[in-house]
Formats: C-alpha cells, structure tokens, sequence
C-alpha cells in the first residue's frame, strides 16, 4: 500500500476500510510539496492565527492529497472537492472513492473507501476531569451504565472509545453534531457492531468498529451499509 511521509498504514479486517496515520509534526520531507494544495487550501491555513496549527493543516492536506492521487493514479494537484449538504468533503469525478479525515493534535488519520461513505476519528489518549460528566450527556442509558459498570482506570480509555465510535458514525453521515450522539448506539466495546441512526424519522443502518493504532489514541470508523442511501448526505 503506498502511503504519505511520516506515516503507517493499514486496512480493517473486511478490507472495507484503508487507512493512514500520519504524523503531522515530523518536519516537512522532500515530497511535501505545498504547490499541490489548491489557492483554497492555502488561504486557509494562512487564517489560522498560530503557525503550529496552520504547518499542521497544510501537511494533513498534503498528505489526504497524495493519499487519494497515489489510490487514483492521477496527480495529487489535480484533484477537486465539492461538499454534501452539511460540508463533509467529496472528490469531484473521484470514481466512487470515499474518504474522511480525522486530527487529533500533531496526528491526523485518513480513510479511504470503495465500498460507501466512510467515517472516521482520533482521539489522543488525554487526562480529563469530565469524563464522567460527558459520558452522562453524549453516551445512550445502556452505554453510560455500561460505562460505570468499568474500573476507574479504564473509564478514560473506555470513554474515548464510545467517543471516537460515534463521532465516526456522524462523520460517516455527513452530519457533524446535528444528530445528537445520545440518541443511538455506537458501543463501547473494541468489536464491530451494526447501529442504526434515525435521520429524518428515516433510518440508516451502520456499522461501526476501531481501529488500533501504534500511538497512544483511540480511533474508529464507521460506514453506511447501504452505500446508495439517501441518506448518505
């Protein structure tokens, strides 16, 4: 599998799912050329007001451009995007291959697809004092209790898992935090689990695992199983 500088690779189990962990603050390598990055791209990241975060955005999006070229064969520069109805990214004439990108501090994680709209996230293992607090608002009844039935010191490991499971469902929908994460089930287990969202008093059938990564950080993705739906927004 060809991959980005300063990065690793892999795929899921059912081969559903490519993905790429990259390490955005490893310096800039000699193939990280900024010219490939669209006018759009780099105005972008001169918005941002410290220099961290944009060197941070132009390697993402360097690295998501020769991850998509090198999978399509065509010139990373060349590539164009469009955005579905509440802004996830799309490849113009990108020939049925999906793709999502996640970051998580100095790290961003790439998932590409041939099988339907994908998700996925990162999340840094970080200490944090409202575990508990988050994981009552955002988490169904039966995960919170679940969730509370775990140890204390596996509880931040635990909440980061249902965290990353769900935001990977929503980015898989296209529809960030508009649905609310408490009204469907993502899991809090390591294993793959079928889930369905309501959108729209319509429902959409999921399926949702992790993926293990070789840094400190939880991660999962998520794909619609029907990737024709209309739901696929």
């Amino acid at each position: 599998m060809s991959k980005p500088p300063a990065s690793t690779s892999g795929s899921t189990a059912d081969g559903a799912l490519l993905w790429w962990l990259v390490d955005l603050d490893a310096g800039p390598p000699a193939t990280a050329d900024p010219s490939v990055l669209s006018a759009e791209e780099l105005a972008r990241a001169d918005r941002f007001r410290f220099e961290i975060h944009a060197r941070r955005y132009r390697a993402s999006h360097i690295a998501l451009r020769q991850v998509l070229g090198q999978t399509l064969g065509i010139d990373a520069a060349t590539l164009a995007f469009t955005t579905g109805v509440h802004g996830k990214p799309r490849l113009l004439n990108g020939g049925g291959l999906h793709f999502n990108m996640s970051h998580s501090a100095g790290w961003a994680l790439i998932g590409v697809s041939r099988h339907g709209p994908i998700g996925v996230d990162i999340e840094l293992l970080t200490p944090m004092d409202d575990a508990d607090l988050l994981a009552r608002k955002n988490f169904t009844a039966a995960e919170y209790a679940a969730f509370l039935q775990t140890t204390p010191p596996q509880r931040l490991e635990v909440f980061f898992r249902c965290w990353t499971r769900k935001e990977a469902c929503l980015k898989a929908l296209g529809s960030g935090l508009s649905i609310e994460p408490q009204e469907f089930e993502a899991g809090i287990g390591a294993w793959a689990q079928d889930t369905v969202i309501n959108v729209d008093a319509q429902p959409c059938h999921m399926s949702v695992a992790c993926i293990d990564l070789p840094i400190p950080a939880l991660a999962a993705y998520a794909k619609l199983n029907d990737a024709n739906s209309p739901l696929a927004m």
